[in-house]
């Protein structure tokens, strides 16, 4: 069903197929606002000092609007040539990557679900980067849809469970290894870490890798530009691993809080086009279980 959808909504023009995906987060938005609560209180947990009631209701508006024309454009990929592809999403930075390849030692593409990530991903693998990502559990249709996507594109999937020695062999191949880093995960693979000031339950996955293979990480964000179609990924230099205690525990936190100081400056710069409907202050609300620092120390948070 899925796949005949994606051949009609490949059969719009751009423009028009856009403009559904804004019509369907209007329904989305002042209809059925499913998870509409959630996004209102995450945003005011993680904004709500900086800017007005009004301005964090339009954010959400706009958020899911885009989210909706993302889903629309995810379902366009199949049928999206690779010169339209390089027309409608630029990269900038990529030198960053290749040179971070030139270590041999693999990446780790350390993202975040900001605009349409999976684009952002499709269009690498498109271009020929050796891109992998974990395939995340969703509903039947939909994982069969994106699996479908994604390995027609060139992205090679990671299982879901077990999947460390994997991602060792990938980095080991020199492939890069995506990592999208910013979803409440379980206390067996998390750590909790401060994310806009509160307790996160935080993936140290990027930074446990990188010390255990000398993988390099690579921050990269991709970003809607108007309403068009259009967008940029941007990559930055390889982020730099820093060492300040002598226990290896302390130093994948320490580093994994520097992180979430990135996805924060992502965030604040383009509000509407991150993924404010994930519940991601769980540990912050229920914090029994989890190991919180006692000291509180704000200097990671100043990174």
């Amino acid at each position: 069903m899925l796949s005949l959808f994606s051949r009609f909504i490949s059969l719009l023009p751009l423009t028009i197929a856009l403009a559904l995906g804004r019509f369907l987060g209007f329904i989305w938005y002042h209809i059925i606002p499913i998870r509409k609560k959630v996004a209102m209180d995450n945003i005011r947990r993680a904004l709500g000092n900086e800017i007005s009631e009004k301005e964090r209701k339009k954010i959400i508006r706009r958020f899911f609007r885009n989210f909706c024309m993302s889903v629309i454009e995810v379902l366009r990929i199949p049928h999206m040539s690779l010169g339209k592809n390089k027309e409608l999403v630029k990269i900038e930075g990529w030198e960053h990557m290749e040179q971070a390849l030139e270590r041999g030692k693999g990446v780790i593409l350390f993202a975040t679900h900001i605009d349409n990530v999976d684009l952002g991903g499709c269009s690498m693998a498109m271009r020929g980067a050796p891109i992998s990502v974990v395939a995340r559990k969703m509903g039947k249709s939909a994982e069969e849809f994106i699996t479908s996507v994604r390995e027609h594109t060139g992205v090679i999937l990671i299982p879901p469970k077990n999947s460390k020695h994997y991602i060792k062999e990938l980095l080991a191949e020199n492939k890069i290894v995506t990592i999208v880093a910013d979803q409440h995960l379980s206390k067996r693979r998390a750590i909790a870490c401060k994310f806009f000031g509160q307790w996160a339950a935080t993936t140290p996955a990027p930074s446990r890798f990188a010390f255990e293979t000398d993988a390099a990480i690579v921050p990269a964000v991709i970003n809607r530009q108007g309403k068009t179609g259009y967008h940029q990924i941007r990559v930055s230099p390889a982020f730099d691993l820093e060492t300040p205690y002598n226990d290896m525990d302390m130093n994948i936190r320490h580093n994994t809080e520097r992180l979430n100081r990135i996805i924060e400056q992502w965030v604040s710069e383009a509000p509407d086009q991150w993924w404010w409907v994930h519940r991601r202050w769980k540990v912050q609300d229920n914090p029994e279980g989890w190991d919180i620092p006692q000291d509180n120390s704000s200097a990671d948070q100043s990174d």
